[in-house]
């Protein structure tokens, strides 16, 4: 016995008399008993003992076997008297350091598995990070210990708060916010770089030593940090966070057990998060269900008193509800929609409204105009209407939804139209978008002034010889920029877009973009085609702020699409409209950012990492303009397939309103 390990016993194979008697000999001479090693003809394969061959020449020993077999040696004949004692002690110390080193892995084995277990009895996230820390300075001995476990953004609860969690060897575990901001993009930088020094083993395991990244262990680990072992905790594809541990004192490289076992731990901890937030969930619906199914008793109890009930809660709230049947004739109401018709104007005898106008609170909506009808199809869900009379001062912003009512079976009963006062919301963005053009005013007219000075100053002196041209031009330009983004954003303020309608040859205006931005397509290595019909394309618009569409568009196709691409700008016109679209063989644009294309400021996220300038406002002064038209602008994008963004303006503009404000301030 060693150190708890129980050594076999060593079979002595002797094949041949001489052999057999030689080993015999010897053993008898050093005092080693039958318990210790014991002398036979041929190898016993039921028993798992090391094997010492005694051969009379090289040539009977079994090379293959000496190459596979762990605990195997030989000597010769000859050697016995001089070398079987220690032949034999060498064998079982290699025997007793593999028996150790076995046990070592069962040991790590063990405690891993008793951590992975431990963890899914944790009913938070932060025990649960308490839990895989203390876990992780048992299993693997670290110096330090980290995990970090982002939240769902859906989730608020104290209990489900995401945890970034530090512990060092012999101290408590710790809250370390900044942790997760310090290594994941790190770490992630890391992962995705091509022919990185870095070590990355299988699974996504980082190895880092302090020679490879000093900078990212001194700020997470401090400065005794000398190594780093990271693995993602993932869920299926979903990373949810990194668990890390660090040794100091320049440890050896950790072996790929340990990594393995680190990497089951991660897998674990992963399940363990899904389960905890599947229980929080699970908490929810329960709490949810439990107020549900004492709602419904409620309402079973005060059924009596149900229709009075309903009836005083729809007329206390501030919003208008009416209910129509299949025939789209008004059912119930309560007060706020009584409220409502008395400020349109409405008419009990014809069934019409003489004051209900479109978002720019002055032009009035046709009287053959059935906004209802329009809700319940969904034409008209989420525009705003002013209803009330200017002149006697009082207007007030509503929004209609509509919801179809049907039996359990799908038979439909009817239809439930909501109409929200949205008055104190719309007004809210009128004076944002004032603001928003008051100080653009503001900054307007001081740029306006350096410019013209700047411009002074070029024509009186000689910049270039005085020695400051290249700041002088740096200011200049820096300056002219400044101003072209107030110009912008001042176009993208229906205050202040003024229309010039007047017969315009569209045909003329769009090749005048195209031949005007030629030159920057082309320094961008790329290839700008221009398809016109036959004949002039005459429609009433604002020539100058058309072409500041293409123009618009254009330029967009250019940041967007890489050297060697081609872009189309196209025009067509039937009886009713002209349609001008420019395609592109781009990028594209993921499906979730094509709804916010045009909202001021917007920029995908693809944009923004890959340092393509702009500011986000391109796009909305072309559906501001395109919505002065009357018109439409839309897009049709794919990832990897290009866009195609289509403009359709009317032939002749009516007296169409501008374009309806934003819900979203």
């Amino acid at each position: 016995m060693n150190g708890g390990l129980a050594i076999p016993r060593v079979q002595i194979v002797a094949p041949t008399p001489e052999a057999a008697a030689a080993a015999r000999s010897a053993v008898a001479a050093a005092g080693i008993g039958d318990e210790v090693a014991g002398v036979v003809s041929e190898v016993d394969g039921s028993i798992d003992e090391p094997v010492l061959i005694v051969a009379d020449t090289l040539s009977e020993i079994d090379e293959s076997a000496l190459v596979d077999i762990v605990d195997y040696d030989f000597v010769l004949t000859t050697d016995v008297p001089a070398q079987l004692t220690d032949r034999l002690g060498l064998l079982h110390r290699r025997c007793e350091r593999r028996m150790e080193r076995l046990a070592e892995v069962e040991e790590l084995r063990r405690r891993t598995m008793e951590l992975t277990w431990n963890l899914h009895a944790e009913r938070d996230i932060p025990a649960l990070a308490r839990a895989v820390l203390a876990g992780l300075h048992q299993v693997f001995a670290c110096a330090s210990a980290a995990v970090v476990i982002p939240a769902e953004a859906h989730f608020s609860d104290g209990a489900y708060a995401a945890a970034a969690w530090i512990s060092r060897a012999g101290e408590p575990p710790r809250p370390a916010p900044k942790l997760g901001r310090i290594v994941g993009r790190a770490f992630e930088k890391l992962r995705q770089s091509a022919g990185s020094p870095i070590a990355i083993d299988g699974g996504d395991v980082l190895d880092l030593t302090r020679a490879e990244a000093p900078e990212l262990l001194t700020q997470a680990f401090g400065s005794r940090a000398q190594r780093l072992v990271a693995v993602p905790i993932r869920l299926d594809s979903e990373v949810l966070g990194e668990l890390m541990i660090v040794d100091t004192d320049a440890p050896a490289q950790r072996s790929a057990l340990e990594k393995s076992m680190l990497s089951r731990v991660a897998l674990q901890v992963g399940r363990a998060v899904s389960e905890v937030r599947a229980r929080y969930r699970q908490q929810q619906t329960n709490n949810q269900l439990y107020e549900a199914s004492a709602e419904l008793q409620r309402l079973v109890d005060e059924r009596d008193d149900l229709g009075v009930v309903i009836r005083s809660i729809a007329d206390a709230i501030n919003v208008g509800v009416l209910f129509y049947d299949n025939e789209n004739h008004p059912q119930l109401h309560n007060r706020m929609v009584e409220k409502m018709l008395g400020l349109t104007g409405f008419d009990p005898a014809t069934g019409r409204s003489t004051h209900v106008y479109a978002s720019d609170r002055r032009t009035r909506v046709k009287q053959d105009k059935n906004i209802v009808s329009e809700t319940l199809e969904g034409d008209s869900r989420g525009l705003i209407y002013w209803i009330g009379d200017p002149q006697a001062g009082e207007q007030r912003a509503v929004v209609t939804e509509a919801h179809v009512i049907t039996r359990p079976d799908g038979e439909r009963l009817g239809a439930a139209v909501v109409t929200y006062d949205v008055t104190d919301l719309a007004n809210a963005i009128e004076i944002r978008e004032e603001y928003l053009a008051t100080v653009s005013h503001e900054l307007r007219t001081p740029l306006t002034s350096i410019v013209g000075y700047l411009d002074l100053i070029d024509d009186a002196h000689d910049v270039e010889a005085l020695g400051f041209g290249k700041e002088f031009r740096t200011i200049q330009h820096s300056a002219e920029q400044m101003l072209a983004l107030i110009r912008d954003l001042l176009s993208t303020s229906t205050r202040e877009l003024t229309l010039r309608i007047e017969p315009t040859d569209v045909g003329a205006v769009v090749t005048q973009s195209v031949s005007t931005l030629r030159p920057t397509v082309a320094a961008a290595h790329q290839r700008l085609v221009l398809d016109l019909p036959e004949g002039t394309v005459l429609a009433h618009v604002d020539g100058p702020r058309v072409k500041q569409v293409v123009d618009n568009l254009i330029s967009n196709a250019v940041k967007y699409t890489p050297d060697g691409g081609t872009i189309t700008v196209t025009l067509a016109r039937d009886d009713e409209s002209i349609t001008i679209s420019v395609a592109d063989t781009g990028r594209g644009i993921k499906k979730t950012d094509q709804s916010r294309l045009f909202d001021r400021f917007f920029r995908a996220r693809e944009a923004r990492e890959a340092a393509i300038q702009g500011v986000g406002i391109g796009l909305t002064i072309v559906k501001t303009i395109v919505d002065g038209h009357g018109g439409e602008v839309t897009v049709t994008s794919e990832p990897g397939h290009g866009s195609t963004f289509t403009v359709q303006l009317p032939v002749r503009v009516g007296t169409t309103p501008l374009a309806t404000l934003a819900m979203q301030p």
